[in-house]
């Protein structure tokens, strides 16, 4: 039972930039060459996307910038033309993490986006999206354009502003993810991809002046002055004192539940520099950060939810829910879901890690088919007590 579920969203997630993770939805690598900023001394409305249609039949200066190859240039579609770019996969099954394509741009002043999509997927929004994003040069997401599950039957425009950016350099992002399911597909057809503007260079310059200038000025002398000096003396004193030394110090010794995260964090370490490759036995505790819709996979009923990790990292674990309600004692509730965000957990499970994007932890319950090790799940309030174990 390995189901995937690409990071995001999450939270994401995620982790964005060259390894190819991130909290949200893409997680794009960097490109490797940056040669459309060269377009931008061009006349004033000129577009500064080099190659924007696709018609060299290839994708140069355009990258393919996700965590998978899936991208291609292509003649089945085209909304002007003869070619677009092909990002995803038309036919199951779907990509297993993300498929983009990225070039690096400087953005005119008064500059409008605008370019063609024609989408298609058999999955839901819950797991897999077409989108496009605005990243800084080193692949951190600035701008999410648009996150959707579409199916659109024809080429659609989309048109956004990037004025904020003007004078900026920054990379273009359009893309898909997906969990891999071997029963749905998703994708997405670009063509015609257009970034304009003025062509001047004093607006840039003006408008981040006047901006920065005036509200830093007001609100940061303001509100630092006043909030310190009088919160310091009588709630911090209080209450971080109080707080973190009754919660850490209760939740791990309430219950009898094992719980090592710190050995995670080593194995995450390990898993990501080629150390070691086999999946690892882990118990781990933590706040639910996110719970998921349940779903069915090829290897059976699943529900998903996220687990907060010591390192900042929000853990994925599936459950095998046909599984859990077989046991003899302790099943879980009849109805998904059976855990909620704030809820404080404890999981003994298989750590598997395929890659940065592509990681969680399954077999929490006793139907562990070759796995030698029975998995559970206990569900605790947000303090740690009155857990109820579920395998």
């Amino acid at each position: 039972m390995r189901p995937r579920l690409g990071v995001a969203v999450v939270t994401a997630a995620v982790l964005v930039g060259c390894s190819g993770g991130g909290t949200d939805s893409a997680a794009p690598k960097m490109p490797n060459g940056a040669a459309a900023p060269q377009a931008v001394a061009a006349a004033t409305g000129s577009n500064v996307v080099v190659n924007p249609g696709f018609e060299t039949g290839t994708l140069t200066p355009w990258t393919s910038c996700g965590t998978t190859t899936d991208v291609s240039v292509t003649t089945a579609q085209a909304h002007s033309g003869s070619y677009s770019a092909l990002i995803g996969t038309t036919a199951k099954p779907e990509v297993n993490g993300t498929a983009g394509v990225c070039q690096t741009v400087t953005v005119p002043a008064a500059a409008t986006l605008t370019f063609w999509v024609y989408e298609g997927t058999t999955d839901s929004i819950e797991y897999v999206d077409q989108e496009a994003d605005i990243l800084s040069t080193s692949g951190t997401q600035l701008t999410q354009l648009y996150a959707e599950a579409n199916t659109t039957n024809g080429w659609v425009e989309k048109s956004f502003s990037l004025s904020s950016y003007a004078g900026q350099t920054v990379q273009l992002y359009f893309g898909v993810k997906g969990n891999g399911y071997s029963k749905d597909y998703v994708y997405e057809y670009l063509d015609d991809v257009s970034l304009t503007g003025s062509g001047a260079t004093t607006a840039p310059t003006a408008t981040p002046t006047a901006t920065p200038t005036a509200t830093p000025t007001a609100a940061p002398t303001a509100t630092p002055t006043a909030t310190p000096t009088a919160k310091p003396s009588t709630t911090p004193t209080a209450t971080p004192t109080a707080a973190p030394t009754a919660t850490p110090s209760a939740t791990p010794s309430s219950t009898p539940y094992a719980c090592n995260n710190q050995q995670f964090i080593t194995d995450q370490s390990e898993f990501a520099a080629g150390t070691i490759t086999a999946d690892q036995l882990v118990d781990i505790c933590g706040s639910v950060t996110q719970v998921l819709p349940e779903k069915d996979t090829s290897s059976g009923h699943h529900g998903y939810f996220y687990v907060a990790m010591p390192n900042g990292y929000d853990i994925e674990i599936v459950s095998n829910l046909d599984a859990m309600a077989e046991a003899p004692t302790d099943d879980p509730p009849s109805t998904w879901p059976w855990v909620a965000v704030g809820d404080y957990v404890y999981v003994q499970g298989r750590y598997y890690y395929d890659s940065s994007s592509s990681q969680g932890i399954d077999w929490t319950e006793d139907d562990t088919g070759s796995w030698p090790y029975v998995g559970w799940v206990a569900v605790c309030t947000s303090s740690g007590a009155n857990c109820s174990k579920y395998w």
